[in-house]
């Protein structure tokens, strides 16, 4: 077989042209990489090798510190290596982004770099988390199991067949933790939801038997809709929540070839949509407590450096004990859809003054949001989003910061005490004039009738609106500015889920969605007339031929487990609900060594 090493240099010189143009492109290399090996040969040892006595070993900075003068000739662009930058120490700071090229500087600045590089650490972090977890409670098994098959009573022959049954669970287990998760993991009870881009169904998990919101979206949709970044923020931001109770866990995110999956905690009481469609106007107290709730939400957000941007009713839940938890974060961080961006700031500067209707009293703004709502399908059901909650700045397609869910939040608590929307017109183009002329169609409901005054807002509630409803300049913008408005004194912000809701979902079991859309009801399914048409029209775009080949990769790190499956698979828990082997347990040591599955 020939050598792949390359001729040595004084191979024989009677070669043709061609030969000699080779070896001449390899002399070159050698050249250039010659002072590198010269240089190392200049070192100081006596400052590189450690002292004996001295726990110090050189750095990489320190070598290269040290070599520096000897390598300033070296053509660094030719050779691959990076500026070398100094500190202040006059040692080069690679953790500090120092030693880069300006072309490096500008790949590792990219956002969808960093993404990756965020999903990778914590890709591996999990990884080897879930691993040595599990080594060590196979250890603690083990050490159990032979504490209990140690006793001289024991028949050689029965602790024979302990072990391999021992043996047994130990493959079993191994063997589901290579087993990938799949659609056919969990069993579907019901659809609970509908989008432009999926469905949501209820579901349980067949080994875990956790309840659990599915949520399936087509990769050739979110392709043709350039809606992958949203939802890969979404899964990304999941994976953080599950720290707080205010937000919606992720527990499993997976995918095959055509769909993927996002599998999170069932929140059985609906939305607040929802509720509000069914109460209209909710009394000062209960808006209180839902505003409260929804700020505290919001905020366990912002603490992950995530601002929502996309604020409504339907985007807070109401779980099984009436608390709030705020889920949808499609639209969070990153930056909007340059079109959708587009979109918004034409519709807003196309709005007509003609269509500003400043007329209308508080009882005809609540009828006609109301009919708006019950009767167009539009309003309620648009993929792009109803434009009735979005901060100003948003839609100007200007600068913003955390404060827009603030502007979000006030509209939500204005529509809470009047039973409309700020901002909600007749028909789309009148909501947009609103929008645009927003400092005069903010105005305060007044009802005249005795009968209706007792929905007039007080002075408090109304300084807490306009206070979040203003310029940018002047809104509030922290949790803190929040809490201190006369309107929320009274409020246990630190122990919120102590206080008794004002509204407790009836619910049957745990898998009860009578609080969600039935979709095997025809009258129910026309107000999502238009999604589904939009998805017929998406589904009819021919899909791009670069989109065919080049969006292989874009769902590398997509998978993720973090429900009562990956305890399971790790040991601590078994998969029938009893503690783990090595457990400690009231019961007979025998129970220690009950089957795990």
């Amino acid at each position: 077989m020939p050598s792949s090493r390359p001729a040595p240099e004084n191979a024989n010189s009677n070669t043709n042209h061609t030969s000699n143009s080779g070896h001449s492109k390899h002399n070159q290399s050698r050249a250039a990489l010659s002072p590198i090996k010269q240089s190392t040969n200049l070192l100081d040892h006596s400052q590189s090798n450690p002292n004996p006595n001295s726990n110090h070993e050189p750095t990489m900075s320190e070598l290269l510190a040290q070599t520096g003068n000897n390598l300033d000739y070296l053509n660094h662009d030719s050779v691959g290596f990076m500026s070398d930058v100094r500190g202040d120490n006059g040692l080069v700071s690679w953790r500090k982004g120092q030693g880069f090229r300006a072309w490096e500087s500008a790949l590792i600045s990219n956002p969808e770099v960093q993404r990756k590089a965020n999903v990778a650490q914590l890709y591996f972090y999990d990884y080897y988390f879930d691993l040595l977890t599990y080594l060590n409670r196979r250890k603690k098994r083990l050490i159990l199991f032979k504490e209990n098959s140690t006793n001289p009573q024991v028949d050689p022959v029965q602790a024979g067949l302990e072990w391999r049954s021992y043996c047994g669970r130990e493959r079993a287990l191994l063997r589901k933790r290579r087993t990938k998760l799949k659609l056919d993991s969990f069993h579907i009870i019901v659809q609970v939801g509908q989008g432009g881009y999926g469905e949501v169904f209820l579901a349980r998990h067949k080994v875990s038997q956790e309840v659990v919101a599915l949520k399936k979206m087509k990769k050739k949709t979110l392709l043709k809709m350039d809606e992958i970044k949203h939802v890969l923020t979404e899964r990304d931001i999941l994976t953080a929540t599950s720290k707080s109770d205010w937000l919606v866990k992720l527990l499993y995110a997976f995918q095959d070839p055509g769909y993927i999956y996002l599998a999170m905690e069932f929140v059985p009481g609906g939305d607040v949509r929802t509720l509000l469609n069914n109460s209209g106007v909710l009394k000062e107290e209960h808006a209180r407590f839902y505003a409260t709730e929804m700020f505290i939400a919001v905020d366990s957000l912002h603490k992950l450096g995530y601002i929502h941007r996309d604020l409504k009713p339907e985007n807070f839940l109401i779980d099984a004990t009436g608390h709030i938890k705020l889920t949808d974060f499609g639209l969070a961080a990153g930056s909007l859809n340059p079109g959708k961006i587009e979109s918004l700031k034409h519709r807003l500067e196309e709005a007509k003054e003609e269509d500003l209707q400043l007329w209308r009293s508080t009882v005809e703004m609540k009828t006609v949001y109301k009919t708006m709502r019950l009767q167009d399908p539009r309003y309620a059901n648009s993929i792009v989003g109803s434009p009735d909650y979005m901060a100003i700045e948003v839609l100007r397609g200007q600068s913003y910061s955390f404060s827009v869910d603030y502007w979000s939040l006030g509209c939500i608590l204005f529509e809470f005490l009047a039973g409309y929307a700020p901002f909600a017109g007749a028909t789309p183009e009148e909501t947009w004039a609103n929008l645009k002329n927003w400092s005069r169609a903010l105005r305060r409901p007044h009802y005249d009738r005795l009968e209706d005054q007792i929905f007039n807002l007080s002075d408090n509630s109304w300084f807490a609106i306009t206070a979040l409803i203003n310029h940018r300049e002047k809104r509030l913008c922290s949790i803190d500015a929040v809490r201190s408005l006369k309107f929320f004194s009274e409020m246990k912000w630190d122990n919120m889920r102590s206080v008794h809701a004002p509204f407790v979902p009836a619910l049957d079991s745990e898998i009860d969605a009578g609080y969600f859309d039935d979709f095997g009801n025809p009258e129910e399914m026309k107000k999502y007339g238009e999604v589904f048409e939009k998805a017929r029209a998406v589904e009819a775009v021919e899909e791009k031929e670069e989109d065919k080949f080049g969006s292989r990769g874009i769902w590398v790190g997509f998978t993720f487990k973090g429900g009562k499956t990956a305890e399971m698979l790790r040991g601590i828990k078994n998969f029938e609900g009893s503690p783990s082997l090595h457990e400690k347990t009231d019961e007979n040591d025998d129970r220690a060594l009950e089957c795990m599955f």
